[in-house]
This record gives C-alpha cells, structure tokens and sequence, in this order.
C-alpha cells in the first residue's frame, strides 16, 4: 500500500503495517471489498501486524518508515552503524556527525521525541526515546567515555530497508 502524504511524501506499508497503523480504515475496506474481516474467530493468532505486537523490531521500522529519515539522523545512525557493537564517545560521536556536544544533544532530543510520537509506543510501560534505537555505553571507544551504540534491531531494520546514508 503506498500513501502520499499533503507534502508529497510517499510512505510505503504492508498490508500489516498499514493495519497495525490504521486498523478501523483496513477493516472498513475489507468490509467494504467482500474481503476477510479483521477478527478471524476463535483460535487465531495474531500476527506481526496487530497493534498488539509491539516487538522492538516492529517498533524500531514503525520509526524508521514514518517519516523521511533528517539528514543528520542519517548521518547518525551511519555513524553508529560504522562503528559496530562498541559504539562511540559522545565526543566522537558528535565530530563524526559534524556536530557540537550541544548541537548533538538537540539531534538526540529530536529522534527521542520522533521515537515516543510513532504509533505503538504509547502501549509501552515508559516511552523509550532513542534507548528504542540505541544503546547507551558507560565506556565506548576511542576515548573510553561514555556513549553510544546502535541497538541490533536498528541494525537490522537499515539493513532490511537499505541504508539511508547510501541514497
């Protein structure tokens, strides 16, 4: 299913994704169409595309495939991506991102507020913000101060929908 959004943007779903985002809308087509209903009856198993999945995988594409991905978050997750399971020093973070300390801290706060705004989030206990995505490191190289890493199911879900940087 592809929808444009009023800017122009084109988002791409499943027939899952698009009824865990929007499942009055699928089952009002399906009814509408002579299709199957949304409740299957007794014994079903719900799959990966009912809202009631709320793995850090579904979660972690959710966010990637909301909207289009900023260029510094590109430039972020690339980064992380880069540097593997051991991450980087916030220091070294920020500089491979081409950022202040600061000016990554606000870059940070944009993602974790993006993360907490994607539709299933909100059923989790606490809003992750970027734990969703990455890994916080009491000592990450080179310096050995705190930082980051990239979560394995972010890796994953770049892998799966190609890398963002390379477009």
């Amino acid at each position: 299913m592809k929808i444009t959004t009023p800017k122009g943007y084109v988002i791409e779903l499943t027939t899952d994704e698009a009824e865990a985002l929007f499942p009055e809308l699928v089952h009002d087509l399906r009814r509408q169409l002579g299709g199957p209903e949304h409740d299957h009856g007794p014994g079903h198993r719900h799959g990966p595309g009912d809202d009631r999945d709320q793995s850090p995988q579904r979660l972690v594409r959710r966010v990637l495939r909301r909207h289009r991905i900023p260029p510094t978050q590109r430039a972020l997750y690339r980064a992380l991506y880069e540097a593997g399971d051991d991450g980087l020093d916030f220091g070294s973070l920020a500089a491979t991102v081409g950022r202040s300390a600061e000016e990554l801290s606000g870059v940070l706060g944009g993602l974790g507020r993006r993360v907490n705004a994607t539709p299933g989030i909100g059923a989790l206990p606490e809003p992750p913000g970027v734990t969703l995505l990455f890994e916080q490191k009491p000592s990450a190289p080179p310096g050995g101060g705190w930082g980051w890493a990239m979560r394995p199911e972010l890796r994953a879900a770049l892998e799966e929908m190609g890398l963002p940087w390379e477009e």
